[in-house]
């Protein structure tokens, strides 16, 4: 009996041994699937986070643009002596961005650096207005700079609505050199800068369209905005912030056999223009003047523009720009409130699709004005002349991504084209003397890159 009981206990035994240990098997097993499992839904979460991104990104399209310019300036002021600045070099890069949010939304972006002479006015003066430098430091930088920034909101057929970083540069009249689309919705002789605002679009015919916008031009308004604060301070609280109203209505000229045509008619009404500083009259130095933003006065435009791109099939584009100004409210000196004229007109043949041969003639009278920046195409900002600008150029294709072109620019000064009131080129302290012409010519060559 007892044999029997122990027996029995020590089976008894051997069976809870057992099951403990089997307990404690699947309790080893069971954490580590459940560490498992945890492992499988986090490297889950990893992939749907991944595949959010790329999605996300599938959305917006990119594109690249490169350019490098070598440019030899010959400057010739006419009894104050010759200036020659040879190989001098600038570079380029372009970030394109778009996407189609929805079907009713889109985004569009452009990021830029430049350095070199890509965002100087060449040949600035001391005294007068200071050129517009749209918010970018003079000489550019190794800093991305947004150059446009904007969403289209599409309401229903007919209606559209433009918010954020206006695309104001680079427009109509500087695609045929340049080798480019349309970059802007603007003729680049009526305006050539940067703004933040809100434009109307109303388009009853796919040819047609009628916009009424409202901006803020991308301009420091003081010397203090190096700083954080942007929007108090003892030279901001009194200073009159520029604003930018605007109509532009634009339709095509020609058949539709014609090819691309485009005609357009904008006025602009700037009111109160601020710039960063003044210049008062004989200081040597910018450095020397610690006055900030200034109101000078506000400015008319009326701008008719023609063009037509690769004409009935055949290889001549061409296009004419011309603007009326008018100044009201004169604050300063410098400030010219009378009218004045500019024209540009240019042309193109492409005598195969690789070799093209282009000429561009430019004339400001002496009260013009031009609200426009320079670009790396541009050094010489020749929109902003008061006198003549002969352009020729010859673009060689090397493929559908990158083209080279060679240039030679003339540029005439009749007046000092920084000021608004017409003051000749040769003169004594602020008194004009006899006009006489200052030369600039730049011969260049550049590669661009887009893709």
């Amino acid at each position: 009996m007892n044999i029997k009981l122990s027996f029995v206990s020590a089976l008894g035994a051997l069976w809870g041994g057992m099951l403990l240990s089997n307990i404690v098997g699947n309790a080893k097993t069971l954490e580590e699937r459940v560490m498992q499992l945890e492992k499988d839904m986090q490297e889950v979460n990893e992939r749907v986070d991944d595949n959010e991104v790329a999605a996300s990104l599938s959305k917006v399209r990119f594109s690249l643009e490169f350019n490098t310019t070598m440019s030899n300036f010959f400057i010739n002021n006419h009894g104050l002596g010759t200036n020659t600045q040879a190989n001098k070099w600038m570079m380029g890069l372009y970030l394109n961005m778009l996407a189609n949010i929805n079907r009713y939304t889109k985004f569009t972006g452009r990021l830029s650096m430049t350095k070199g002479f890509g965002d100087i006015v060449f040949g600035s003066n001391s005294i007068g207005l200071p050129a517009l430098d749209a918010g970018r430091a003079v000489g550019g930088g190794p800093i991305l700079y947004v150059e446009r920034a904007y969403v289209d909101i599409y309401g229903g057929k007919y209606f559209a609505f433009t918010l954020g970083r206006l695309p104001g540069t680079d427009g109509p009249g500087s695609n045929l050199r340049n080798n480019s689309a349309r970059m802007s919705t603007y003729p680049a002789l009526v305006v050539n800068a940067l703004g933040d605002g809100v434009v109307a679009t109303y388009k009853p015919y796919t040819n047609a369209a009628l916009r009424l916008g409202y901006s803020k031009i991308y301009q420091p308004l003081s010397r203090e905005e190096a700083g954080s604060n942007i929007f108090f301070g003892s030279s901001k609280s009194n200073t009159a912030d520029a604003d930018l109203i605007f109509t532009a209505f634009e339709t095509t000229w020609l058949p539709k056999n014609a090819g691309e045509n485009l005609f357009m008619i904008t006025l602009i009404d700037l009111l109160n223009y601020a710039v960063p500083y003044e210049i008062p009259a004989g200081t040597p130095d910018i450095s020397a003047n610690t006055s900030n933003s200034k109101t000078f006065g506000d400015l008319a435009y009326l701008n008719l523009h023609l063009e037509s791109t690769r004409m009935f099939g055949s290889g001549f584009s061409f296009f004419a720009s011309a603007s009326l100004y008018k100044g009201f409210n004169k604050k300063n000196l410098f400030f010219n409130d009378g009218f004045a004229f500019a024209a540009h007109v240019g042309m193109r043949y492409d005598i195969t699709d690789s070799l093209k041969i282009g000429a561009e003639y430019f004339y400001g009278s002496k009260n013009w004005y031009a609200f426009s920046r320079v670009s790396i195409n541009d050094p010489l900002n020749f929109r902003a002349t008061k006198g003549h600008v002969f352009d020729f150029y010859t673009l060689y294709q090397i493929d559908i991504y990158q083209f080279i072109r060679f240039a030679y620019t003339l540029q005439k000064h009749n007046y000092v084209p920084l000021l608004a009131a017409p003051v000749n080129v040769i003169q004594t302290g602020i008194t004009p003397a006899n006009a006489r012409a200052n030369l600039v010519q730049n011969v260049s060559l550049s590669y661009i890159l887009r893709f």
